[in-house]
């Protein structure tokens, strides 16, 4: 008899006043499914953001939440009760006081089942988040679909799982927790299928132009990954420790190939590709380019997590146009060299800039992510910024993210703070790291800057931004103002605004 197995999202934790919460299809847990359909037909999905793409506020605790989809409650009242195996995602660490609940509801509707939990949370905090949630059986930690396919061969085999499994953390006999080895990371992508997203409410997220970059032309976007890792070992950042530096791509073919399935299947328009660093080698991006011009698949796509400017010289920038790329994003993270030392950024501002002034040249979209407020970080240092966002605008750049530096679990800066006894696993710690894009609160790392300096700067920072390119490009002001009216967005600017509004109205009718 086929296992019955659920597959969960839980809702996103943000800050009432975030001035962005990005909508997604959960991409991760896709991939997942595709190994547990190897297994079994009788599989569930819930997806709670997509189930109910809606920011609300709920009671829930001492204080009150800011919530992206379904309540533990709901969640709960969908999970099969005959359910035998539960895969719970828990990717963000600001969402884990509210996972913990969501948790309890699941082993209170389903007692006996085998509750597995993974995602950058869970892979960064195994036993810290198995001792807080009794309910969770099984961890999975980093690239899980290797260690869920052993796990379901073991239950398969021996209807239990082995304790020693590589890739896991796991309870002993005793309820002692064990944390084992590594599982080596997947070294060739060919070997990697395409994610499974049947089950999923897509067209939640098509109907309503949800997607994690600009939603151009109102049309429906799909997420995709071109490649996994990242070679870079920056401290704020939690490749290094959890996936290591280990940077691998796929064909570009390949690519093109689940891009055009896509188009096929779900009439697709847009793609957002969520690689952690989509350009490292220039002749992968020149080679991918090419394909997607010669077989002209009518399509536009970006990079909107950010990426390094190495690889992206004029010729790039030319055919990323020419290849229907509209905007991506560059993460200099910060403008002062000495906080791109301390951070191990190990990036040229110049070359940077150079990279921006080719895309711009070729009518690109560009946003500049920064981040102000690590640990050690001065005025000085803001200051350095602050001529560096200058520049930016100067050179033509569109859009501006001032986020506040956020210790994440998993990464260099972290460890640090928690050996120091700067940070404190509770629930002020966790719904702290939902400040990021906050615009009335802030939790500051710094000796030298206080809560107050964060929110200033970021406001500063981001008008400064934004005044210099309405000034030095006058008739973007106009387009601003009808695109808003018009709900058509060809910016993050754009986008946050025409979100930031319908979140009002939604408030103001419910």
């Amino acid at each position: 008899m086929a296992m019955k197995v659920s597959l969960i999202r839980i809702p996103t934790i943000i800050d009432a006043s975030a001035s962005t919460a990005p909508v997604c299809p959960p991409i991760g847990l896709a991939y997942l499914k595709k190994i547990v359909s190897n297994f079994t037909n009788e599989i569930q999905v819930i997806d709670s953001v997509g189930n109910f793409p809606k920011i609300r506020t709920v009671n829930d605790g001492e204080f009150p939440i800011t919530l992206l989809g379904q309540t533990k409650e709901k969640i709960a009242s969908l999970l099969a009760k005959d359910t035998e195996i539960i895969l719970v995602s828990c990717m963000f660490s600001q969402d884990w006081d509210y996972a913990k609940k969501v948790l309890k509801e699941i082993r209170l509707k389903c007692p006996k089942s085998i509750i597995i939990a993974g995602g950058e949370h869970i892979t960064a905090l195994p036993k810290y988040s198995m001792e807080s949630a009794q309910e969770i059986d099984v961890c999975v930690l980093g690239e899980g679909e290797m260690t869920l396919q052993n796990i379901f061969q073991n239950i398969q085999k021996n209807g239990s799982i082995d304790k020693n499994l590589p890739g896991t953390c796991v309870r002993d006999k005793d309820g002692e927790i064990i944390q084992n080895i590594t599982q080596s990371r997947i070294k060739d992508l060919a070997d990697s299928t395409w994610p499974d997203w049947e089950g999923f409410p897509l067209e939640n997220y098509f109907s309503e132009g949800h997607g994690f970059g600009v939603n151009f032309d109102g049309g429906r976007t799909m997420p995709i990954i071109a490649s996994r890792g990242c070679p870079y070992e920056c401290t704020f950042c939690s490749n290094p420790l959890m996936w290591t530096t280990l940077w691998n791509v796929r064909d570009p073919e390949d690519v093109y190939n689940e891009m055009k399935s896509y188009v096929e299947k779900y009439q697709i328009t847009n793609f957002d590709f969520y690689d952690l660093t989509a350009i490292v080698k220039k002749q992968w991006i020149v080679d991918f380019c090419k394909l997607l011009i010669k077989n002209n698949l009518n399509v536009v796509w970006q990079l909107p997590s950010g990426t390094r400017s190495e690889a992206i010289d004029g010729e790039v920038a030319s055919l990323l146009k020419q290849a229907g790329c509209r905007n991506l994003s560059y993460a200099p993270e910060s403008g002062s060299p000495e906080i791109l030392e301390l951070i191990k950024k190990k990036m040229s501002i110049k070359k940077m800039l150079d990279s921006m002034k080719s895309c711009v040249a070729e009518g690109l979209s560009v946003k500049v992510n920064i981040i102000c407020g690590f640990p050690k970080e001065t005025r000085k240092h803001l200051i350095e910024t602050i001529g560096f966002i200058i520049q930016t605008a100067w050179v033509g750049c569109r859009d501006m993210s001032i986020n506040q530096f956020s210790p994440y679990p998993g990464t260099e800066l972290f460890e640090d703070l928690l050996k120091a006894n700067k940070i404190k696993l509770d629930e002020n710690y966790f719904r702290g790291l939902s400040y990021y894009s906050s615009m009335t609160n802030a939790q500051s790392y710094s000796d030298y800057l206080s809560n107050l300096d964060i929110l200033i700067y970021k406001t500063f920072g981001s008008a400064l931004f934004y005044f210099i390119t309405f000034i030095r490009r006058p008739w973007r002001l106009f387009q601003l103002i009808r695109n808003i009216y018009m709900q058509n967005e060809t910016d993050r600017l754009e986008k946050t605004l025409i979100s930031y509004l319908g979140r009002l109205r939604y408030r103001y009718k419910t």
